[in-house]
């Protein structure tokens, strides 16, 4: 039960670091996203802003370039004050010049043309138009006056290249961010793990708490989490005292009640003190009534459960030191008590509520056995089984299915010699989540008793 819950403990544990580290991974990974959006977006911006103002820098070249003829005659353009790059077929830059009705357009676009809007003078258009084979241009239109004509002049740029470049830092952009994501997640969950290992040693220590190891959770945690432990200690050191004072208080509760219960015995055993026999008779069976259930309610009481913190018993030594002390109770009948119990059996457990409930046990086997009484124990996965036998008569198979029965009042039952102590070691093992098998011992031939306790370290 103990590794079961430490285990639960655990998990929970890491499902908190999982949480925070899906959340901080998509945290991190939306903010490179976001960054690769914005670097992208920036990297085209400056690159389209420094062609533009390229583009701004050859129209102004083309304007200086551009010798007006008189009378009509067709304009002219320099082309050695004009880039090669405008002579190449398709090679992505392109002008076309408007003025006074004739167009001079540059020999890369060899059959094709370009379609600008009109523009107002001393104004100017930043577009984007469509080129030939399929390209996308950047386009710079300007209108200017020179010796009085009108003059529009377009100049653009193939953009091909520059996404061409965009999608190349994209992808270095990606498989950098890619490594430098898995670098910083590496790093996130070791500091995370380092974060919340005083949440693991204090998860640890709770585990050697319900184990009996230790008393109080370890103060030397952070100071988020200090307040948590200083109030379990409280508690725990609370629920310690009231358990004491309560085993106290039924104690002397227990003193007051056997001296009037006595008297009251003594009284009903002398029938001259009634009128009627009969009335004596009840009288005696009621008073052995109020002492059976009185006995039985204060040992129900001094009960302090598996929540008891700090306690761990040693089985095989609690075993040795009952058999004695049995052993002196019956020493008139000679009884061989035999205890097989591996000597590093422990589990956390009350010591006085495994003396209520293997003492009662112990005590049975002894009261109705010939010669010997055997006691057994071993480790079943998380728990234990004790088994306790005998070789007197035990019960018959009736007997045992009416004591098997869950639910039967066993302190109530016609049984004789089996109510109350069987009673007290089901109120125990109740409290614990135990379990009580009843049989015969196939080897001895009496009484069996068997208990398996969830308890286990």
């Amino acid at each position: 039960m103990c590794s079961a819950r430490a285990t639960h403990e655990i998990h929970s544990m890491n499902s908190i670091q999982a949480r925070l580290n899906s959340g901080l991974a998509l945290s991190l990974i939306v903010v490179f996203v976001i960054l690769g959006i914005g670097m992208s977006v920036s990297f085209r911006m400056l690159t389209e802003g420094y062609i533009m103002s390229r583009l701004e820098h050859d129209a102004e070249g083309m304007l200086s370039a551009l010798q007006l003829r008189p009378r009509g005659r067709a304009p002219e353009l320099r082309t050695d004050r004009l880039d090669p790059v405008y002579q190449r077929v398709f090679s992505g830059h392109y002008f076309r010049i408007d003025i006074d009705g004739h167009t001079l357009r540059s020999r890369s676009l060899w059959d094709e043309d370009l379609v600008v809007p009109a523009v107002a003078i001393g104004a100017s258009a930043r577009l984007r138009l469509p080129g030939p084979e399929q390209q996308m241009l950047l386009t710079y239109v300007a209108s200017y006056r020179k010796a009085g004509s009108d003059i529009r002049i377009a100049v653009a740029e193939d953009l091909s290249p520059i996404r061409a470049e965009v999608r190349r830092f994209q992808l270095r952009y990606a498989l950098f961010g890619l490594v430098a994501l898995v670098l910083l997640l590496l790093l996130q969950r070791t500091i995370l793990r380092r974060g919340l290992m005083p949440l693991t040693t204090t998860v640890q220590e709770l585990s050697e708490l319900e184990r009996g190891e230790r008393t109080q959770l370890s103060d030397n945690m952070p100071r988020e989490v200090q307040p948590l432990v200083v109030q379990i200690n409280q508690l725990l050191a609370t629920l310690q005292q009231r358990l004491q004072r309560s085993r106290n208080a039924v104690g002397n509760l227990a003193h007051s009640l056997k001296t009037p219960l006595t008297l009251l015995g003594q009284i009903a055993d002398h029938e001259r003190h009634f009128q009627d026999a009969r009335v004596a008779a009840q009288a005696r069976v009621l008073v052995e009534k109020i002492r059976t259930l009185t006995e039985r309610e204060l040992k129900r009481a001094r009960l302090a459960g598996a929540v008891a913190s700090g306690g761990r018993v040693h089985l095989a030594s609690e075993m040795e030191a009952l058999s004695k002390v049995l052993g002196q109770i019956y020493r008139e009948r000679a009884l061989r008590i035999d205890v097989y119990i591996p000597s590093e059996l422990r589990f956390a457990a009350d010591r006085e509520d495994m003396h209520e409930l293997f003492g009662n046990l112990l005590d049975n086997a002894c009261k109705w056995a010939r010669s010997r009484v055997r006691i057994r124990a071993e480790a079943q996965g998380d728990g234990i089984r004790v088994t306790i036998e005998d070789d007197g008569p035990g019960c018959d198979a009736d007997e045992l299915e009416r004591l098997n029965q869950r639910g039967v009042r066993v302190d109530e039952d016609v049984t004789p010699g089996y109510g109350l102590g069987l009673s007290i070691v089901q109120d125990v093992l109740d409290h614990y989540g135990g379990r009580l098998r009843l049989d015969r011992s196939a080897e001895l031939g009496g009484f069996l008793a068997e208990v398996e306790l969830g308890v286990a370290a």
